[in-house]
């Protein structure tokens, strides 16, 4: 299923689209309580196993709402992915110009 076909899904089975306001706003939500945890991890990294099942279910949410927000603004997910991963090479290498 694309982007714009999960978005499209969604807003049949709610009756009207989700506003991008709003959908981001949860995405911001969700990325909040994964630093939350990632701060846990951090102060006490023996509780990585437990907090690990926390985090992914907080990062499961915030990647399907990155991909509604594509879909709501007809913006390819996997072309993001990609860019964005390429991005993060370069700053990691050292080779990102600014």
């Amino acid at each position: 299923m694309t982007e714009v076909e999960f978005f499209a899904a969604l807003t049949t089975y709610k009756g009207h689209p989700e506003p991008l306001h709003e959908t981001t706003a949860v995405l911001s939500y969700e990325v909040g309580r994964m630093m939350e945890q990632a701060m846990y991890i951090h102060w006490k990294p023996e509780d990585l196993v437990c907090r690990r099942g926390f985090f992914k279910s907080e990062l499961m949410d915030a990647i399907a709402q990155c991909y509604l927000i594509c879909g709501s603004l007809n913006i390819s997910f996997s072309e993001m992915l990609e860019s964005g991963i390429e991005k993060a090479m370069e700053r990691w290498t050292g080779k990102e110009s600014k």
